[in-house]
């Protein structure tokens, strides 16, 4: 049954590939694509997920475990990266790329299977603050990486120049094509009211284009940049993503918050799904590492393919 969930994001991606080789998908094309996937079709998957989601009915606990091992492994990532003088983006693309999970289009099917309607429920606690968590930081990191980068050649101390530019970084991340529809969407959900059924509709509609979409300009971009030429640092995004965040997350929902058992597996699962494809948008849009994250999301998934049976049998 995990193979009918996992054969589909290779058949896409595979689609990528075959377009691109076939000349069907040129760098001009994966570029507007992508820019059409980040501004139009991934805002209306989130915005129309997080204002459907009744935050005050889910239990925060399996949130709290993948959250509580995620961000500090970020930051760990992040910080490491930065003392061996990788650039800054790059940087947070790796960071990323270690702790962001394919919760929709793996997590959703494969809680669903193994852990029934309950588990599905401990998981949107997850998903519903996942991009929000995640991708906002990245963005400030980033938007602020690429400020004090253009600031570089400017008079004045660099205190001044941050003080300076702190506005529109700010200003930057909040009206991010990811963070925005987030916010928007948090917003609408506390307000209790149901989004109007053509509204709802549409954004089904849009929503249900955007993984299918980025993983076949996933493909793409692989076959452009070759596999090989991202392969060291995706097989190390690889380990981290699928090894060492859910072992992360396991210990700190098991002996610091003394989870219980199905949250704790929720997390622990959640934690284990490869590389997102949302990884991959950001790596595009900011023109860094974008051959390695392509083979990281398929290294890792391939990876997954193996790695989440055995923990699924593990975790009962």
């Amino acid at each position: 049954m995990l193979a009918e969930i996992v054969a589909p994001v290779f058949l896409l991606i595979g689609v990528g590939i075959a377009a691109a080789r076939a000349g069907l998908l040129d760098e001009r094309a994966v570029k507007a694509l992508s820019d059409a996937a980040l501004l139009v079709f991934l805002p209306a998957l989130l915005f129309g997920t997080i204002a459907r989601v009744e935050f005050g009915q889910l239990s925060p606990g399996a949130a709290l475990a993948y959250y509580g091992a995620g961000l500090p492994l970020f930051a760990v990532v992040l910080a490491v990266q930065v003392r061996r003088r990788v650039e800054v983006s790059a940087a947070v693309v790796h960071a990323l790329g270690a702790v962001f999970s394919n919760t929709v289009m793996l997590g959703i099917p494969v809680v669903r299977l193994a852990f029934g309607e309950t588990g599905l429920a401990l998981l949107l606690t997850i998903i519903a603050v996942h991009a929000l968590v995640f991708l906002t930081i990245g963005a400030l990191v980033l938007e602020l990486a690429v400020t004090l980068r253009g600031a570089d050649a400017g008079d004045g101390s660099r205190l001044r120049r941050l003080a300076r530019d702190l506005r529109p970084v700010i200003r930057a991340s909040l009206l991010h094509p990811v963070v925005l529809p987030i916010l928007l969407g948090v917003a609408w959900s506390a307000g209790g009211v149901a989004l109007p059924r053509p509204v709802d509709s549409t954004l089904s509609m849009l929503g249900a284009a955007a993984a299918p979409l980025c993983l076949v300009l996933l493909g793409a971009s692989l076959a452009q940049s070759g596999f090989g030429r991202g392969l060291a640092t995706a097989a190390g995004l690889a380990a981290v993503k699928n090894l060492v965040h859910p072992a992360l997350v396991w210990l700190v929902g098991r002996f610091v918050l003394d989870a219980a058992p199905l949250p704790l597996a929720i997390a622990t699962v959640t934690a284990a799904m490869p590389v997102g494809a949302n990884v991959y948008l950001f790596a595009q849009r900011y023109g860094t590492q974008v051959a390695e994250v392509s083979a990281a999301v398929t290294l890792s998934t391939l990876v997954s393919a193996a790695t989440l049976p055995l923990l699924l049998a593990l975790l009962g």
